[in-house]
């Protein structure tokens, strides 16, 4: 491993470039910093922007906030979603998958190492590029990465499955995100979210129920941040038995 760069040397040289170049164009922007996690029996090096309170210091205008850029942070219900999916492989496994709202990326990853075709969404930009940065850097290959936006969804696509973590709390797209997911999920497809337990969350929920989706309500706890955070698992369709809490460990 190189110590200057974090790049390992036995990496393809253009994709060493292309890490470089992709480093320079966030970090102009975003106070990026490395952080490494052990799921699905491997380590992953996932880079980030640590706390939100880093992005709020560079809004200078009502775009910015607008457009906030909140998946530059990886937060709590990503790592319960990575670490679902890490435990119950069959969910991705030569599955067609598609992780929208993907900013640092960390549950495509894990399916795409778990053996499905995945592709990965968002609608910033930069948040799409700090996802190719973490797939390179971790030698995930075959990813597709698109530019979209829920409220003119232009994507055609179908999948077997449909994640995404911490994308439910802003009610007002709530409505064009059942959209999106009537256009991308399969005839008895599946969706999964994650969520730190927002009432917008479970509002969602009820939205889906009343659409005549099956869903079934689990939790997860993680250890994030040094604290026990409890995390909404939201399996939508699947028959398939998610309920109650699996722990996790607080040092």
């Amino acid at each position: 491993m190189n110590r200057v760069s974090g790049i390992d040397p036995n990496m393809d040289r253009e994709q060493q470039r292309e890490i470089q170049s992709i480093r320079r164009q966030l970090q102009q922007r975003y106070p990026l910093k490395d952080k490494t996690l052990s799921l699905a029996g491997r380590d992953w090096k996932i880079s980030m922007v640590l706390d939100q309170d880093a992005l709020v210091d560079r809004v200078e205008t009502e775009a910015d906030l607008e457009y906030f850029p909140y998946g530059m942070v990886l937060w709590a219900s990503g790592v319960a979603l990575a670490e679902h999916l890490a435990e119950n492989p069959a969910l991705a496994y030569r599955r067609r998958v598609l992780e929208i709202g993907t900013g640092v990326g960390l549950p495509g990853l894990v399916a795409r190492f778990l053996g499905a075709e995945t592709a990965q969404t968002d609608f910033l930009k930069h948040a799409l590029l700090l996802a190719r940065l973490n797939a390179l850097q971790n030698g995930s290959e075959g990813i597709e990465l698109f530019l979209d936006d829920w409220r003119q969804f232009q994507h055609a696509g179908e999948y077997d499955l449909l994640i995404g973590a911490d994308v439910l709390y802003e009610r007002t797209v709530h409505a064009d995100l059942l959209q999106v997911l009537r256009r991308t999920v399969k005839p008895g497809g599946a969706v999964l979210l994650t969520d730190p337990q927002r009432p917008a969350a479970f509002e969602f929920m009820d939205s889906m129920i009343a659409q005549g989706w099956t869903v079934e309500l689990g939790s997860r706890a993680v250890c994030w941040e040094g604290e026990e955070r409890e995390i909404a698992l939201i399996h939508f369709r699947r028959e398939r038995d998610i309920s109650g809490t699996i722990r996790g460990t607080c040092p």
